[in-house]
């Protein structure tokens, strides 16, 4: 145990110098739903486009150099070299996945190839590629109230801090469901833009409106969930103060205070970040993990009235989550790749912390 703390506590020194401090999460709040929205159907794979000379033989010759295709592979043309390189280089991250949904990444020389859509080119030689992943709904729900209050009580903060961790790093890559952010999502679906009660009451007031018409307010979501921090879960241990979790008597809060910890470096190299869909002028449909507090919570009703408006929302939702705007040069893809490859271990790690925090159903 001695040895774990040791190598946590150096490289959190690295990454975050002398002093020990974090540096703040950063979130990715959804953006009002009522002015942006609704999926189209992009093809979740690779996309083959009439601009495949120059461009993706930098990307090849850029995979080359990171070593995910050989001269041993197949004599396939260069589109399927490149589609190759790039599933290994995800699948390879990523491995198995359990409680984040599974990615697609489609490559086209346009924005609109990105979508399914079929374009004509003027410029025979692009001089910007475009990448994009997409999502689908199928998600795990990792259900983590339980735990989330057993490490509250082993060590003050933690439960709080993991919450905290496990949404900012689902906000930093395929977006994420959570009591936060399901809640700032019910405010502009259900509450007219208010984040309290008591804004809620006063907007109701002035339009000459009966609360009681209204099923569900602010109040009532905040009553599904058994603590209050759970909408409003702060990162209270830094990550000096989660190597000293590292040596608790429970061997499994020291392995959560350990993931954390890897979480928070990935999460303090801005590197590791993946954009998000605005290039589309869409807002996403769909986020990349579920992080639900019980069964009894009311997150599923949410998401589900959101998935039904975005359906009626014609062309103002993508299934896109993340879109990046590549120069063809080979520099500029060995780049993205470095950060699509980490990007890729941070959404790899918040998938093992939700199997540590998750409780099964018939388990509560």
């Amino acid at each position: 145990m001695r040895g774990r703390t040791y190598a946590v506590s150096r490289k959190l020194t690295e990454e975050f110098g002398v002093s020990g401090s974090a540096s703040a999460s950063i979130k990715r709040h959804p953006n009002d739903p009522l002015r942006l929205p609704r999926k189209c159907l992009a093809p979740g794979a690779y996309v083959e486009h009439a601009s495949a000379g120059l461009p993706l033989a930098n990307l090849a010759l850029a995979l080359y150099e990171e070593g995910l295709i050989t001269e041993a592979d197949p004599d396939w043309g260069l589109a399927e070299v490149v589609k190759l390189g790039l599933m290994r280089l995800t699948e390879g991250t990523l491995g198995d996945l359990v409680f984040v949904a599974p990615v697609d990444l489609a490559v086209s020389s346009t924005l609109e190839g990105c979508e399914g859509f079929s374009v004509e080119e003027s410029d025979p030689v692009p001089q910007t590629y475009w990448l994009a992943l997409e999502l689908t709904n199928a998600l795990e729900p990792c259900f983590a109230g339980k735990r989330l209050l057993e490490l509250e009580k082993a060590v003050p903060g933690l439960g709080k801090t993991a919450l905290d961790v496990a949404q900012s790093a689902g906000a930093r890559t395929t977006g994420c469901w959570s009591p936060l952010f399901v809640r700032d999502l019910s405010s502009y679906i259900y509450w007219r833009g208010a984040d309290t009660q008591e804004e809620w009451l006063e907007e109701l007031e002035a339009s000459g409106e009966d609360p009681d018409d209204y099923g569900f307010s602010p109040k009532q979501y905040e009553e599904g969930f058994e603590v209050d921090w759970a909408c409003s879960a702060q990162m209270e241990l830094d990550g000096f103060a989660l190597v000293q979790a590292l040596d608790h008597p429970d061997p499994a809060v020291g392995d959560v205070a350990e993931k954390l910890c890897e979480l928070m470096c990935l999460l303090n190299n801005r590197r590791s970040a993946f954009p998000d869909a605005s290039p589309t002028d869409r807002e996403s449909v769909y986020r990349g993990c579920l992080i639900r507090w019980d069964k009894n919570d009311p997150i599923e009703q949410v998401i589900d009235d959101h998935i039904e408006y975005a359906n009626q929302g014609a062309d103002c939702y993508t299934t896109l989550c993340s879109v990046w705007d590549v120069k063809i040069t080979r520099e500029d893809f060995s780049e993205w790749l470095k950060s699509y490859r980490l990007g890729l271990q941070l959404y790899k790690s918040l998938d093992q912390l939700l199997a540590m925090l998750h409780t099964s159903v018939k388990e509560e």
